[in-house]
């Protein structure tokens, strides 16, 4: 069965891409937004107080004018303190301005079937996230295929371990080409990370 996250699979067979891009951190180049970088021509990386990100849009460059928007992401942290990454709190900002949260449990369940054939492309496109050397493998599984076990409402994270796994929003209106946020809020800060999709690709 697809499973709705890349996470692990995609680590063991890119481990040593992406040893190499961390070895090579030199190449990150500085956006406009402060602690983000761009990796590469569809991946960011987020340095904040307390949590650090990699985002990869890659499946959502496929995915323009399809009705969900996918992103591959990394999740770990800051410093020793464990820092809670609540489900609740994710969300994504369209080009229009609009806010949309992370698609519900029953919202994924109830489209995955019609979704199986797309998550596959995904994968196949999918790209190493894990740019943290020497820290603990995690998967986050905010969304779960059915029979695939319990959707998490929440991880805890902090500088031990790396939690990789995929974001679904149901967007109705389709993906569309323009600048966009992923919105994580913390207990202490709030995780804004910009990507833009379609023509002149960046953050």
């Amino acid at each position: 069965m697809i499973r709705p996250w890349a996470a692990l699979p995609i680590r063991h067979a890119f481990a040593g891409a992406a040893l190499a891009s961390l070895l090579a951190c030199t190449t990150a180049t500085p956006t406009e937004t402060p602690g983000v970088d761009r990796l590469g021509a569809t991946a960011v990386r987020y340095r904040g107080p307390q949590i650090e990100a990699v985002v990869s849009y890659r499946a959502a460059t496929l995915g323009l004018g399809d009705d969900w928007l996918f992103l591959d992401v990394a999740v770990t942290g800051s410093g020793r303190d464990s820092v809670e990454v609540n489900r609740d709190k994710v969300a994504v900002q369209l080009p229009s301005g609009e806010v949309v949260p992370l698609a519900s449990q029953h919202e994924f369940g109830e489209a995955y079937p019609q979704l199986a054939a797309v998550i596959e492309r995904a994968n196949i496109a999918a790209e190493p996230l894990d740019y943290w050397a020497g820290r603990r493998d995690a998967s986050l599984a905010f969304l779960t295929a059915p029979g695939e076990g319990l959707a998490m409402t929440s991880e805890w994270v902090n500088d031990q371990v790396v939690y990789q796994g995929r974001l679904y929003f149901f967007l109705p209106a389709g993906v569309q080409p323009g600048r966009y946020q992923l919105r994580i809020d913390l207990t202490e800060s709030k995780v804004r990370i910009p990507f833009r999709l379609g023509t002149g690709q960046g953050s």
